[in-house]
């Protein structure tokens, strides 16, 4: 596996990534119609927008894209994590977050915050993260977590 910055031209393949990510892993936690809401409320343009601001990483496996991360130095947040449903439990997210961790510091950012969908709080508390309060995101619950990152 490889893990590369992102470019703009990757923002389809986020996207569609993104999308069957939600739709297959998040099905136990959330209502396919509050699913198809979460995944359909960007267009295309959002994710090269966000891909021109923000941090971002891709993880490839034989030249495809298998998952990414993305966060954002302005406002210290971990803005989403997403791996191919294929390739799930294969090590994948950690090695992302451990790219994000590496690159946080070279910006001086000592905390994250992130708002987890349900199905993703065990991933996050088992890499360190806190959970600081349940909230909703329009009809989608989630929860308000942090990390405080060692220098």
């Amino acid at each position: 596996m490889m893990i590369r910055e992102a470019i703009v031209n990757d923002a389809e393949e986020m996207k569609n990534l993104h999308h069957r990510s939600v739709l297959e892993l998040c099905s136990a936690d959330y209502e396919i119609e509050q699913l198809e809401v979460w995944v359909n409320e960007h267009p295309l343009e959002k994710y090269r927008q966000r891909l021109m601001i923000h941090r971002s990483f891709i993880a490839e496996m034989d030249g495809k894209m298998v998952g990414y991360v993305r966060w954002n130095p302005a406002s210290k947040e971990l803005c989403s994590i997403f791996v191919h449903p294929d390739h799930v439990r294969q090590g994948i997210a950690t090695k992302l977050m451990q790219k994000v961790y590496e690159d946080v510091q070279s910006y001086g950012v000592d905390e994250l915050w992130l708002d987890a969908s349900l199905t993703a709080v065990p991933f996050y508390q088992a890499e360190g993260w806190e959970c600081v309060r349940q909230m909703m995101h329009g009809s989608l619950a989630c929860v308000r977590m942090k990390k405080t990152l060692l220098s």
